[in-house]
């Protein structure tokens, strides 16, 4: 990625990352791991408090409250909530132990203790006045927490279990009722009759579940309040100042990623229009229908369809001497642009080589060779070269030489022939000096014969499965239509591989050239 100098302030820190990206993660960062940070602390005071509750139990009383029950079920909650807490602080620290399933898990069972936990402590507490006192209370808590840990709409549904909690604790004891109070002269008064006296007086409020109300859990309800409203509201102000203090950053991080936006946009305009300069020469120097159609005794239909915006291969048709013709098939490596200027190199230096040797094919390959090798391997310091074989079609005999794909024959009665080129020749450009390694071969090409020539996009084109379109499919769909003119020919060779590769991607340029003998 480019780096951008900022003139009001070094802001060049972005480099090998999007800007975008960094400023996503600054204003995250201030809510990253909230949920699993609070679920912690819940799980480790649940965790504590069932330990302490256990401890004490044993210690004052000597056995727990329901020896039965509770020592099974108490030692589970514990145990369940140490399991959170770690799995917790494991993904904490890092990110990698993370599993969807396990986060869960352990916010839904965490938070369904709690909520069991209050309704427990609710319906079976014996005092009516501190039933509904601590309903209040625990609700408070635990739709706080169900929001924080679940979510709102969790937070929402446990509203209304609370409210049908309360409701079902107001209508055990009926609205009609009524905590009596006593003031301090009836309270002295009933003291003044006696120990017997008071007793009774106790005992009859007991039988209707009515227990003196201490100051002190009016404090403690106080206190819950006041720390469940300071717990959100430091949750919130925390969350915001943290956020509008990452602002800056982030805002700098979003003008880079615009800067280097608008750079890689003027970036990508320039080089859409070199390509299309490119791709426009290119076209240009391919042999048109009107040159294809100008060789005595030859029929000839070509096409070439590039997998990127310039193409690698190469095809030519071009005069003789002797009133001979000359055909050129080859395949840069690799494709792009920078294929498609060895591509025009190769056209230009071949062309000159062919008029300077008066068509010999071997020493053409060779001058093609020593150029591509120097300008491409020497002087750009690049590594691609390309298969060329050259043809010289006169008198219903044609010359070959060079390494290529296989020129495939299918004579007039429909037989088939393959050539194979690998004997004649190295791929060009690739060694400095290849004199001894091309060769020379020839064969009959006779009135009705068609000659195939193609390069590897044709027969290596994948379909979704991979499976290649091959040399004998090609072979077939030329062979059925050898009647028709080679230009219906060549487009029903395209259409046989479009509709075999179907959606898949179009890997490498695929050329077809066909010459019938007439």
């Amino acid at each position: 990625m480019r780096v951008i100098e900022s003139s009001d302030g070094d802001l060049s820190g972005v480099r090998g990352r999007d800007a975008l990206e960094e400023a996503t993660e600054i204003l995250e960062e201030p809510s990253k791991n909230i949920k699993r940070k609070i679920l912690i602390s819940v799980n480790l005071i649940i965790a504590l408090v069932g330990t302490l509750h256990v401890v004490m139990q044993l210690v004052t009383v000597g056995h727990l409250p329901d020896p039965a029950r509770d020592s099974v079920v108490l030692p589970l909650i514990v145990f369940i909530n140490l399991g959170s807490a770690i799995y917790n602080l494991r993904a904490l620290g890092d990110e990698r132990r993370v599993n969807d399933r396990l986060d869960v898990l352990t916010r839904w069972v965490s938070v369904v203790i709690i909520q069991l936990a209050c309704l427990i402590i609710v319906h079976f507490n014996t005092n009516t006045a501190t039933s509904i006192l601590m309903d209040h209370t625990l609700s408070i808590l635990t739709i706080f927490l169900t929001g924080v840990i679940l979510g709102r709409w969790a937070a929402l549904a446990w509203f209304a279990v609370t409210m049908a909690s309360l409701g079902i604790a107001v209508s055990h004891r009926g609205l009609e009722f009524e905590y009596a109070l006593m003031t301090r002269a009836e309270l002295a008064a009933l003291k003044a009759q006696g120990t017997a006296a008071v007793l009774s007086r106790f005992e009859a409020a007991a039988d209707e579940r009515l227990v003196p109300l201490p100051l002190a859990l009016f404090a403690a309800v106080s206190v819950v309040f006041t720390a469940l409203t300071v717990a959100a509201t430091y949750f919130e102000a925390g969350l915001i100042g943290r956020v509008t203090a990452a602002m800056p950053v982030a805002v700098k991080k979003i003008q880079i990623a615009a800067r280097e936006r608008q750079v890689l946009a003027q970036e990508n305009l320039r080089m859409g229009l070199e390509l299309d300069v490119a791709q426009r020469l290119q076209a240009m120097i391919l042999p048109r229908g009107a040159e294809l159609q100008k060789h005595a005794d030859l029929e000839i239909a070509a096409h070439m369809v590039p997998a990127s915006e310039i193409g690698g291969d190469i095809y030519d048709v071009l005069d003789g001497p002797e009133g001979s013709t000359l055909l050129v098939i080859g395949d840069v490596t690799d494709h792009g642009l920078a294929s498609g200027v060895v591509m025009l190199m190769t056209q230009a230096s071949l062309r000159t080589a062919l008029e300077q040797t008066g068509g010999d094919l071997v020493q053409s390959l060779v001058r093609v060779n020593s150029v591509i090798y120097k300008n491409v391997s020497e002087r750009m310091g690049d590594g691609r070269n390309l298969t060329l074989a050259l043809l010289r079609y006169h008198a219903g005999q044609v010359h070959l030489a060079g390494q290529h794909e296989s020129v495939i024959l299918v004579r007039a009665d429909g037989s088939v022939e393959e050539i194979d080129t690998l004997p004649l020749g190295i791929n060009v450009g690739l060694l400095g000096e290849v004199e001894d390694m091309m060769s020379e071969t020839s064969f009959a090409f006779l009135p009705g014969d068609l000659m195939v020539l193609y390069t590897d996009g044709v027969t290596e084109a994948e379909r979704l499965d991979k499976q290649q379109y091959g040399v004998s499919r090609l072979k077939d769909s030329v062979t059925s239509r050898r009647a028709l003119p080679c230009e219906q020919i060549v487009q029903g060779v395209f259409t046989d591989i479009y509709r075999w590769i179907g959606g898949s991607t179009v890997y490498d340029d695929i050329t077809l050239v066909l010459v019938r003998r007439t």
